[in-house]
C-alpha cells in the first residue's frame, strides 16, 4: 500500500492506546508519553515514506519506539551534563581546589562564549550532535541538509573549541 496522511491518521488514532502504552514501558510518564505521540505523529506526517509500507502498524510502534528512545537518551544525556556542570559550579570540595574551580567557571564561560558566537544553525546542529545525541542522517533529516553539510558544521564547531582548548591550554 502506499500510505497516504488520512490512512496513516486513521491507523495512527485507532493504535494510541497503544502506543501510549509503548511510550510508557518505556519509562515515560503519561504526560510524557503524549507529548511523545505527538513528536511522532510530526514526524510520521512530515516524513511520508514513498515506498511501500508493508506493515503500517509496526511502522508506527517503531517511530513511537524511537521517538521515546531518543527522548529519554536526550534527556538523560542533558541531566548527566548539567550534574556536572553543577559539580563544576560548586567545586566539589574534596576534588577540586578553589583554583581548579575558578578555572572551570572560566573554560565553561568561554566555551559558552565561543558556541554563542557560532552562527545559529552551526551552534544547533553541533548541540543536537552533542548534546541530544541524534545522528548525523537524523540532524540531516530535521535541517533539511546533506549530511555532508552536518558533518561541516559540527567540524566548524569543533575547530573552534580546538582554537578555545589551546588557547585554554596555552
Amino acid at each position: 500500500m502506499t500510505m497516504n496522511i488520512a490512512r496513516l491518521l486513521n491507523s495512527f488514532v485507532h493504535l494510541k492506546p497503544q502506543l501510549l502504552a509503548t511510550a510508557r514501558r518505556r519509562r515515560a510518564d503519561h504526560s510524557l508519553a503524549e507529548d511523545l505521540l505527538q513528536d511522532a505523529w510530526i514526524k510520521l506526517q512530515t516524513a511520508v515514506p514513498q515506498q511501500t509500507i508493508e506493515n503500517l502498524a509496526g511502522y508506527i510502534h517503531r517511530t513511537v519506539s524511537n521517538t521515546t528512545v531518543d527522548h529519554l537518551r536526550g534527556d538523560k544525556r542533558r541531566r548527566d551534563i548539567n550534574a556536572e556542570v553543577q559539580g563544576i559550579l560548586r567545586g566539589e570540595a574534596e576534588e577540586r581546589s578553589p583554583e581548579r574551580a575558578v578555572m572551570a567557571r572560566q573554560t565553561l564561560a568561554a566555551v559558552a562564549a565561543t558556541l554563542d558566537a557560532m552562527p545559529e544553525r552551526s551552534r544547533r546542529i553541533f548541540l543536537l550532535s552533542r548534546l541530544d545525541g541524534l545522528t548525523h542522517k537524523r540532524i540531516a533529516e530535521r535541517e533539511g541538509i546533506s549530511e555532508e553539510a552536518v558533518y561541516y558544521h559540527i567540524r566548524r564547531v569543533l575547530e573552534n573549541l580546538a582554537v578555545l582548548r589551546g588557547d585554554i591550554e596555552a
